[in-house]
């Protein structure tokens, strides 16, 4: 007998909006929570995971062609236990089933690949994926089988094959789960490490339009930072960090209308951006720009910083000062659609402007020539992305960008994804603070310190950090990398402002860190399970730092402000620790945390640490006297001299 469809299910309980947006599907799906897991145990019926976000073009796709379907509703409520997850809210489970699909895909491809929306299939005894996938489309096209064909398949194998189920799922699982736990014994780190990860970086390097590989092309904060950090010792790295922010200041990455950076570019010269906009992007770049702007003063910087903050403020900011996560990149199932022009229009928006400023605006912006094709939607007409190559500005221009938008704010606007992550909002406030002290501009240091404030203050409950909120409603557990992005934001604003409650409250947060999320010097993304098999590590960079790299820079940054006090000597040894217990981590693969590379490079640029030719680094205070860290594989010693 046929089910009668749901009109809500238990999502329309939640605060995600990603969640939300699937709360009347006909699909009874649960958030991910330990009733669940208890559920399809008791059942024994295979958990489906489908992982997503808010502004995930494909994942709207797949909602619109599936989820809404009755039928695909029934056949998953019959067989399945169905849990769908912001991969926002819950970083961890999102790093477990991609790292399974591009396990299971290695082994049955012979090539790792991944993507979202991310749909695992999972015996929810062992927790274990045994069939591992990304969008599926409604019918077989392209080489993909249809999503109700893989969900007859995957109920079919659990009911009449469970053995070669089992097998599947330990043998993709027990890689997974050593590769998330994954450690290595304690090495020597030398004093090249940092520029030895910049000479591996530079062999991606697009030297003709700035940044790193090719199509698609993403800002990689983390790669910029270190190579920013590494030409204090190599000054000819620097013109790496240079042509990367032009490619992306004068190109399509950045809203030459409205400010603030996208995603990233679907073509390597930094044209045609993906158009989602997302506050971590944003907050490192604002960093970046402001460390350039510093370095090498230019109206480029400088323009871009100010127009940054500019969006921050009407887009993104809520009332008590914290920032929402994300704008989509559709309206109306359209990419982009918010921020392209044709021809014609752009002409008709600036008709107020005299003729010479008109036509110079037109040509400063690329106004007279499409750049875009839509691919999904082959009856939209040509259109531009505006662009700004060679970078000018004038009068005439910023006119332009204000008629623009004048007309843009008139159009239907992108959907929001209203909640507040203390990670990235953690990364803002590092920016925010940086270009108050590039600018000298003492509004930023305000804006700075009332999202500080706000964060401190809306992220704590019984003593409890917790990664998102919405409103007064709490989310799930911080991670590691949500309290150190926080202390770096905290430790940034101490050195803009010298009041010493932000440097206290970068010292409390380092501390508690230790208390939850380490054990012997070594980190955890988590401060439990959180419902997996395994304990997850945060160990590689990716669009933010990992939860390694950004404690470690804020151990350094607190051992660096407090090493003539008594205070300091808690930081150091602290410091120590992670150093011996997370080196032989970082010489694995230094590329990948590149973030964390960067911080030793700092620290070694402003005397805390000296690379030695042995298995140690010595640390030095501002009184001469050495400390060394004496390091073997199973003890790590702290000397005076």
């Amino acid at each position: 007998m046929t089910q009668d469809p749901i009109t809500t299910n238990r999502l329309a309980a939640c605060t995600s909006p990603y969640l939300l947006q699937h709360a009347a599907n006909p699909v009874d799906w649960w958030p991910w929570c330990d009733e669940a897991l208890a559920l399809a145990r008791r059942l024994d019926r295979p958990l489906f995971v489908s992982i997503g976000y808010s502004t995930c073009y494909w994942c709207h796709v797949m909602e619109r062609e599936s989820f809404e379907d009755p039928a695909i509703g029934q056949a998953l409520r019959e067989g399945f236990v169905a849990i769908k997850v912001d991969r926002e809210e819950h970083p961890s489970v999102d790093e477990w089933l991609m790292t399974a699909c591009q396990v299971m895909t290695e082994l049955t491809d012979g090539k790792a690949s991944g993507g979202w929306p991310l749909n695992g299939f999972i015996d929810p005894h062992s927790m274990r994926a045994f069939h591992v996938g990304t969008y599926y489309p409604p019918r077989l096209a392209h080489g993909r089988p249809s999503f109700r064909s893989v969900i007859d398949a995957m109920r079919t194998a659990w009911t009449t094959r469970r053995t070669d189920v089992n097998d599947q799922a330990n043998r993709i699982g027990a890689i997974v789960e050593d590769v998330l736990t994954r450690t290595a014994p304690s090495c020597g780190i030398p004093a090249s490490l940092p520029a030895q990860v910049a000479q591996a970086l530079l062999r991606f390097e697009d030297t003709a339009h700035g940044g790193f590989g090719g199509a698609p092309k993403f800002p990689q904060p983390c790669y910029l930072r270190l190579m920013r950090e590494a030409a204090h010792a190599l000054p000819t790295l620097q013109p790496t960090v240079g042509r990367a922010l032009n490619g992306m200041v004068c190109g399509g990455l950045f809203d030459q209308v409205g400010g603030g950076f996208h995603r990233y570019c679907v073509d390597a010269s930094w044209t045609v951006p993906h158009f989602e906009k997302m506050l971590y992007d944003n907050g490192q770049l604002l960093e970046l720009l402001a460390a350039e702007h510093t370095r090498d003063p230019d109206d480029r910087w400088a323009e871009s910083l100010r127009r940054t903050v500019i969006w921050i403020d009407r887009e993104m900011s809520t009332e008590d000062g914290s920032c929402i996560a994300a704008l989509d990149a559709e309206v109306d199932g359209r990419e982009g659609l918010n921020y392209l022009w044709t021809p014609l229009e752009a002409a008709d928006a600036l008709s107020s402007l005299d003729e010479d400023m008109r036509h110079d605006a037109i040509l400063a912006l690329g106004l007279d020539r499409p750049n875009f094709i839509d691919p999904h939607h082959a009856d939209a007409p040509p259109s531009v992305v505006p662009t700004r190559r060679p970078w000018r500005t004038s009068a005439g221009i910023e006119r332009a960008c204000q008629a623009l938008l004048a007309v843009r704010q008139t159009r239907r606007a992108p959907r929001r994804d209203t909640k507040i992550i203390l990670e990235w909002n953690g990364l803002l406030v590092e920016g925010l603070a940086t270009a108050a002290m590039a600018l000298r501009d003492d509004r930023l240091v305000l804006r700075a310190a009332q999202l500080a404030e706000a964060l401190w203050q809306g992220h704590q409950r019984s003593g409890s950090w917790h990664r998102t909120r919405c409103g007064s409603v709490m989310g799930p557990p911080a991670t590691l990398a949500d309290v150190a992005c926080l202390g770096l934001g905290l430790e940034t604003l101490w050195r803009a402002t010298g009041d010493e409650l932000w440097l206290t409250r970068a010292q409390t947060i380092e501390r508690a860190a230790r208390a939850a999320w380490s054990s012997d010097g070594r980190w955890w993304a988590d401060s439990g399970s959180g419902g997996l098999p395994v304990r997850v590590r945060s160990h590689h960079d990716g669009t933010v730092p990992s939860g390694l790299s950004s404690i470690l820079d804020l151990q350094v940054r607190v051992a660096l402000a407090t090493r003539d006090r008594a205070e300091g000597r808690d930081a150091l040894d602290a410091l120590a620790r992670t150093v011996h217990a997370e080196s032989g981590t970082i010489m694995t693969n230094p590329v990948s945390l590149s973030w964390a590379v960067a911080a030793l490079a700092r620290a070694m640029r402003k005397g805390l640490l000296e690379g030695t030719n042995d298995n140690g680094l010595r640390i030095r205070t501002t009184d001469r006297a050495m400390r060394r860290i004496v390091c073997t594989e199973t003890a790590c010693t702290v000397e005076w001299a």
